[in-house]
């Protein structure tokens, strides 16, 4: 019941289900759809709608082509997207994308409650203890890296989060597997774990620490029966290989492609103190406290499996962390940031804690043993309400800045929404921009007014290729900036105005420019190749004698097709080189007039080719290799495992009940 009420009251507090809202804008209602704005929230509700538009196209989204010159799924997967998409059906449609992945959002925030409720049940806590580690993962909002409010709400990292919530049910499941070797529990850890990987491939770490620490967990308690050891190894090994074949898309593509994966680390843990700092401004340093009771004193506690998993977990996977932390220059650590890893560290301490106050409830408490059960729930009831009377904003606050400043102490702080004057001028410059600017052409949309990357929301309102000063995540070094630019330095231009220059538009096929900051609006209004549109908050200007993103030996194309993974062009050249404006990654394929040709990575990461003299019929294609038929059929295997997993011990479970029937006839 309680945690039942506290995730209604999170879900009213925090507007899941408001769908829209209404501004005025140059004397008229403008109205909005309501959801997340701050962060990485409109690359993510971005994605989901571009996967919708490539489903509903016909085409299953591998390239995402709207995004600076594009990129590979596999290098930012789309686990998440595919939750979105997924709601979005069930509410047949009912409720806009964008909408429904702030509901995502609250899901998955709200979703470690009911991974605690199973723990708790599974190893015979009362649901007291979910209550607390639920009020602890709502009351506690921790840093941008931590995995709670803060960064799943506030930044929106919601991949790493998303996806180290379901390490928490793989262990779970896993943990409850190995002991039982139920079918239903194996189906559980390896959908749990294969989201996991596909959502963000850091989890396999995480999967390591899970499977290391439920099978040590487990061989602590079965004693020195050989035969167990081996039952469990080879149920950890089974699920293993079938979480590997489902996942063969995306661990294939990775190891194939990941030395084209170029990755800039923005944190790190300087030493192992600031390690432990950041673990207490996770957890705060009680549950911190509470945890590490739970974590020894479990060890003399039987009958409670789960948490001894967990509490193994939770110490091998804080040394990992360390480890890798100081292994900064580690070629397979690379593209690792060990404070990604904080989120599951931090989920199974909170339960651990709320273990931990539990046992010392109850020794507090031993002296009245006919109460001490009514007690304790009472104490944990009272510390609950506590920790969100302390814990929680109040409400009609201001948002705070999520860059800039340290993050806020209270947690469900209001964050910055789409309901928004901005917002509403936003996308009239988007729609205007893509009716002027000529087609073929892309668009290049300049500085942020509503929190941080609303350019990213840009690919919700067109089709376009878009261009940004500040674009979040890239994986390639090639691309072409201003002066200034540094791939090293991180994915903005410092100087966003010298994107203007006409070098840049034509180097990136730029057919108009949206532009919020004053500098880059001072610089484009005495710029002769820039024609005003319109003036607002965000100024649209339509570049003269633009440049398509094909070009067949520097004129411009006619292009009939283009999605995500599909480029059509026609013209007419005196031969050369067609260059294109999009990045180069092995899949793509080229035909010219009908018959293959080659295709070259220029020095700025795009495409060149060559073609003839006269007619020129290009098509572009993101292709199926034979490598990628393979993983696909791997994972079919894999599904397919599955079910023989299944329908194997429903054989077995039937067989026993047709041989323990004989065996009463036999006894009449």
């Amino acid at each position: 019941m309680l945690i039942c009420v506290l995730a209604l009251w999170v879900t009213f507090r925090l507007d899941l289900f408001r769908v829209s809202g209404v501004v005025q804008l140059g004397g008229a209602e403008f109205r909005l759809r309501d959801t997340l704005a701050s962060v990485d929230h409109p690359f993510h509700a971005a994605r989901a709608n571009t996967l919708l538009r490539s489903l509903a196209d016909g085409d299953l989204l591998r390239w995402v082509g709207d995004h600076q010159g594009g990129y590979p799924v596999e290098f930012y997967p789309l686990g998440v997207a595919w939750l979105d998409v997924g709601l979005w059906m069930l509410l047949l449609g009912t409720v806009p994308m964008i909408v429904v992945h702030k509901i995502v959002v609250g899901i998955i925030f709200l979703l470690p409650g009911l991974a605690f409720a199973l723990m708790a049940r599974r190893d015979g806590w009362p649901l007291s203890v979910a209550g607390v580690g639920l009020a602890a993962q709502v009351a506690i909002a921790g840093g941008w890296w931590h995995g709670g409010y803060t960064e799943l709400v506030q930044w929106g990292l919601v991949t790493n989060v998303a996806a180290n919530v379901a390490l928490l049910f793989a262990l779970l499941w896993l943990t409850s597997y190995l002991e039982r070797g139920r079918a239903i529990d194996a189906v559980g850890v390896i959908v749990a774990a294969s989201f996991a990987i596909m959502t963000n491939p850091r989890s396999l770490v995480g999967l390591g620490v899970i499977g290391g620490g439920v099978w040590l967990a487990r061989l602590s308690q079965s004693g020195r029966d050989p035969r167990d050891a081996r039952r469990s190894l080879l149920r950890l090994g089974t699920v293993g290989a079938l979480v590997s074949l489902i996942a063969a898309p995306e661990l294939m593509a990775l190891v194939r492609f990941s030395h084209l994966y170029q990755f800039v680390r923005y944190e790190r843990y300087a030493d192992a103190g600031d390690y432990l700092r950041n673990v207490a401004q996770a957890v705060s340093w009680p549950a911190l406290t509470l945890a590490l009771v739970a974590v020894v004193a479990i060890w003399w506690l039987p009958g409670r499996p789960l948490t001894r998993a967990a509490a193994l977990c939770l110490v091998l996977y804080a040394t990992v962390t360390l480890l890798i932390s100081e292994s900064v220059e580690s070629a397979v650590l690379s593209q690792l940031e060990a404070t990604r890893l904080m989120p599951f560290q931090r989920l199974v301490t909170l339960y651990l804690g709320a273990v931990g106050l539990h046992l010392v409830l109850g020794w507090l408490f031993r002296i009245s043993r006919r109460w001490q059960t009514i007690l304790v729930d009472v104490a944990s009831l009272v510390a609950t309400v506590g920790l969100l009377a302390i814990n929680v904003a109040p409400v009609n606050q201001p948002p705070p800045e999520p860059v800039g400043a340290p993050p806020p102490k209270e947690s469900l702080f209001a964050v910055a929404n789409t309901v928004s004057v901005s917002q509403a001028d936003f996308r009239r410059a988007i729609d205007g921009a893509d009716v002027v600017a000529a087609p073929g052409t892309a668009l290049l949309v300049l500085g942020s007014a509503l929190s941080w990357h609303q350019q990213l929301w840009a690919p919700v309102w067109t089709e376009r290729p878009v261009f940004y000063n500040d674009w979040l995540w890239y994986w390639q070094s090639r691309h072409r900036g201003p002066p200034g630019y540094q791939f090293e330095a991180g994915h903005s231009y410092p100087v966003p105005e010298l994107a203007l220059e006409r070098d840049f538009l034509r180097q990136h096929g730029i057919g108009a420019v949206a532009i919020t900051d004053e500098a880059s609006k001072r610089r484009a209004k005495a710029l002769p190749h820039l024609s005003q549109v319109r003036t607002g908050v965000f100024d649209l200007y339509l570049v003269r004698q633009p440049t398509s993103v094909i070009t067949f030996a520097g004129a411009n194309t006619d292009i009939s097709l283009a999605d995500q993974q599909h480029l059509i062009a026609m013209g007419r050249g005196r031969g050369g080189t067609a260059e294109i404006r999009r990045n180069w990654y092995p899949r793509w394929r080229a035909a010219v007039n009908g018959q293959p040709v080659p295709i070259s990575r220029t020095s700025a990461g795009y495409m060149s080719l060559p073609i003839p003299a006269g007619d020129v019929s290009l098509e572009l294609t993101y292709a199926k290799d034979s490598f990628d038929w393979l993983a696909r059929g791997l994972a079919l295997v894999g599904v397919v495992g599955v079910a023989f997993l299944v329908r194997g011990q429903r054989l077995g479970a039937e067989t026993a009940e047709r041989e323990e029937s004989r065996g009463d006839h036999a006894g009449d």
